[in-house]
């Protein structure tokens, strides 16, 4: 199932990135906000009801992956991730809903961190080597981090990272052609130059630039763009925390704090 691209809630900081498939969307905003309340609890379904609701998922969408069945926070309702969206739906499925699910009460995307539980990665696979490493404070938290150079919004991460302590980061060169055609030839120069941490930061926060530095070494690339894609990676920045979780966008320096704190706490109670 194509990914469907919906409208992004930039004005309430739950996203901002620089997309593979289309450019980032405006805010969205109401005119009045009503008084938050608490979301209902999860209605309990059998084991037999929801391998009945798989049944009737993989049936409609024949081809496409169906993971992570379960009741919805909305009464009679289920949740599924097909293919590459997380779905509402009908026990029949006569109608469902695809998009972005937020709770009002923290305007929180469920809908991207249901997603993100399912799509975690075994970030064991990453190549390390591969990637531009920045040590903040002890680097006791780590993030790897897809980016791109022209990337407005990875600026944006980029300086958030600056006001982050005990923190790791994992740079991966992710140009995006269609929106940066110049970005793989500017990442590809910045790996090879002669101190790949400064050139960086000289590029993607000053817009400092070498224009004589040459990126014709040996260099990740081109692997690492085919990797991100395979790894589900649309848009820049995106990072992936110490979980395997991914989140794209840069988020606000609270958030990040949250998450980074979150991942590294349930990697050590494993």
């Amino acid at each position: 199932m194509k990914r469907t691209i919906v409208a992004v809630l930039i004005a309430a900081g739950l996203l901002g990135a620089c997309n593979a498939q289309q450019p980032p969307a405006g805010s969205a905003a109401a005119t009045a906000v009503a008084a938050p309340v608490a979301a209902p609890a999860r209605e309990n379904v059998s084991a037999a009801k929801l391998a009945e609701v798989q049944t009737t998922l993989e049936t409609r969408f024949k081809g496409a992956p169906v993971k992570g069945v379960r009741a919805s926070v909305f009464p009679g309702m289920f949740e599924a991730m097909v293919g590459d969206d997380v779905i509402y739906f009908d026990e029949k499925l006569g109608h469902f809903i695809v998009g972005n699910l937020i709770e009002a009460a923290t305007m929180t995307n469920k809908t991207e961190e249901r997603s993100a539980e399912l799509n975690a990665i075994d970030i064991k696979q990453l190549p390390l080597a591969d990637a531009i490493k920045v040590v903040r404070g002890k680097g006791e938290r780590v993030m790897y981090v897809f980016t791109d150079v022209d990337c407005p919004f990875c600026t944006r991460l980029e300086q958030t990272l600056l006001e982050t302590d005990n923190v790791t980061v994992y740079n991966f060169m992710f140009p995006i052609d269609s929106l940066h055609p110049a970005a793989r030839n500017k990442q590809k120069a910045i790996w090879c130059a002669k101190d790949r941490s400064v050139a960086w930061a000289d590029a993607v926060l000053r817009k400092k630039f070498d224009e004589k530095q040459k990126g014709d070494c040996a260099n990740p690339i081109d692997a690492t763009v085919a990797l991100g894609q395979k790894l589900g990676v649309r848009a820049t920045p995106s990072f992936f925390l110490a979980d395997g979780r991914m989140v794209a966008g840069a988020i606000p320096k609270e958030q990040l704090e949250a998450r980074l704190s979150a991942a590294q706490t349930k990697l050590a109670a494993k």
